[in-house]
């Protein structure tokens, strides 16, 4: 406990008990005012012990949560480096870029076939991996090939075994169809191919084919019906267990391991933008995420390397950013002008991004609202008690092994007593 008018120490308690620090509280009965922390604890036993005492909640300690909170949702926003397209305002990506994109999603057959009708128009081989993102060793591999051997090589593992099993299928009708003809019975037929009747039956209709319908034909995900509702809470920084949670109460029934899937191919598509802008050569900026972090602290002016340029285009590109910035910006004025009236509306636009690390920041001071109103109304901070507990610090170091409460109690305030105030 620290005088604010002498700011000196003039007590302390070896204990956070609730019942302790109201008894010890009560012993000071002229108590008009408490600054302190955000504490809930402390927050009752000044409430118990002093119910008409003015309390403030240190202002430091409001903004510092703030800015935490801000600081964790971007962690999870960026990536360590932010891109930036120079020559466009919007994430476009270069002609050169969207064609390597377009052509990555080519199968080898199709990267292949393409590639020769390059060759014959005239384009060298280097240009023409570098442009279908082929490995120049596979690519005279295959143009070394004739048409037959490229035909067997291209193929994959589950395109020969989708044959082997149409040619299984196409020998079974033969027989179902040789044996009807030599006057054999369905049943009779079911019976010896231990098969069953319906399938028999298909068998003999001359339109059914080897070939599965639905073979080459994308399923549709569970997921499909919820993607842009998805997308938003990816955006605001939500995980896949609190994804699946929320679009549950729409109807999915699926697992969080889904959703886990849709978010790693969708962080391995946008590394691939990346990676495909750097080998291309496009004109992109990089930012760092720590220079764009130090403006939840500090103005513009005082970072180091980041220009209002630069900034204008990481606000147009990632918007998300830009409201948080202003977001503690305009937190960061009320406290300082003492606008006490535009608290309430700041707190309905910070809930209105809906997002859930504000609505943690949100939540932690409507708590305690009537402290944090005090804290924009009053001077009164916390200021002495943070650094008084440094000292406190260093004198407990320096008794090391030696100390114990009394003796560090009464080194303390006997220190404070002879302290000379200036």
């Amino acid at each position: 406990m620290i005088d604010i008018e002498t700011h000196r120490v003039i007590d302390l308690i070896p204990s956070r008990d609730c019942e302790e620090v109201v008894k010890w509280l009560k012993s000071y009965p002229n108590l008009h005012v408490v600054s302190r922390d955000g504490s809930i604890t402390y927050k009752k036993t000044i409430t118990i012990s002093h119910p008409k005492a003015i309390q403030v909640s240190d202002r430091f300690h409001i903004l510092k949560n703030l800015t935490s909170y801000c600081k964790d949702y971007l962690m999870k926003y960026f990536k360590a480096k932010v891109i930036i397209d120079i020559e466009t305002k919007m994430e476009v990506i270069n002609t050169t870029t969207k064609s390597t994109i377009q052509n990555k999603k080519l199968t080898l057959e199709e990267k292949i076939t393409k590639a020769i009708q390059l060759l014959d128009d005239g384009l060298g081989k280097s240009q023409i991996c570098r442009q279908l993102n082929m490995d120049i060793r596979v690519f005279n591999k295959l143009l070394a090939m004739n048409n037959y051997e490229r035909s067997a090589y291209l193929k994959s593992s589950l395109q020969i075994s989708h044959e082997k099993k149409g040619e299984r299928k196409l020998e079974l009708i033969a027989t179902v169809r040789d044996r009807h003809n030599n006057k054999y019975s369905i049943r009779a037929i079911a019976r010896n191919l231990s098969m069953a009747c319906e399938a028999v039956t298909k068998y003999l209709d001359e339109t059914v084919s080897a070939i599965n319908g639905n073979y080459g034909v994308k399923r549709k995900s569970i997921l499909d019906p919820f993607l842009e509702e998805i997308n938003k809470l990816i955006d605001k920084g939500f995980t896949s267990s609190e994804i699946g949670n929320l679009i549950r109460l729409n109807g999915y029934n699926g697992s969080d391991i889904t959703i886990r899937h849709y978010i790693d191919r969708l962080k391995k598509s946008n590394h691939e933008i990346y990676i495909n802008n750097k080998t291309s050569h496009c004109t992109a900026e990089l930012v760092e995420r720590t220079k764009l972090l130090k403006l939840l602290y500090n103005p513009i002016i005082k970072v180091k390397g980041l220009s209002i340029e630069t900034l204008n285009k990481v606000n147009e590109k990632y918007p998300r950013y830009k409201e948080i910035i202003d977001l503690v910006s305009e937190f960061r004025t009320i406290l300082k002008s003492k606008a006490i009236t535009k608290i309430n509306k700041w707190m309905e636009q910070a809930c209105s991004l809906n997002n859930k690390f504000i609505n943690s920041f949100i939540h932690g001071i409507t708590r305690d609202i009537t402290a944090v109103k005090n804290a924009i109304i009053y001077d009164y901070n916390n200021g002495l008690a943070e650094g008084s507990v440094n000292k406190l610090k260093v004198i407990k170091r320096i008794m090391y092994r030696r100390n114990s409460f009394d003796m560090l109690y009464k080194k303390l305030l006997w220190l404070e007593k002879n302290r000379k105030i200036n």
